[in-house]
């Protein structure tokens, strides 16, 4: 079961991704906790960097360092659900 503050949290990181792809409403609205960043966003390097300065910003959450620890496997796989599990 989702709750409340998941919800709010998955919306603003779809707005945060929206904010750095330039992408629409529409497109936001498509974008589910299973939607992977790298394989369904096609979110390029640079767009990354962008979107970890503004979670960094907004949350204090080290995205950049989080991506290094990576395998590429586990980046590929990367959900907009688990951006949203590294908010506090």
């Amino acid at each position: 079961m989702t709750t409340a503050p998941h919800l709010a949290v998955h919306r603003e990181i779809v707005e945060l991704l929206r904010q750095v792809t330039g992408e629409d409403e529409t497109w936001a609205a498509a974008v589910t906790p299973d939607t992977r960043v790298d394989t369904d966003l096609f979110i390029d390097s640079l767009e990354l960097v962008e979107l970890s300065v503004r979670l960094r910003q907004a949350y204090g959450v080290d995205l950049t360092a989080y991506v290094a620890g990576l395998e590429l496997p586990e980046l590929i796989e990367l959900t907009v659900g688990d951006l949203a599990g590294l908010v506090p």
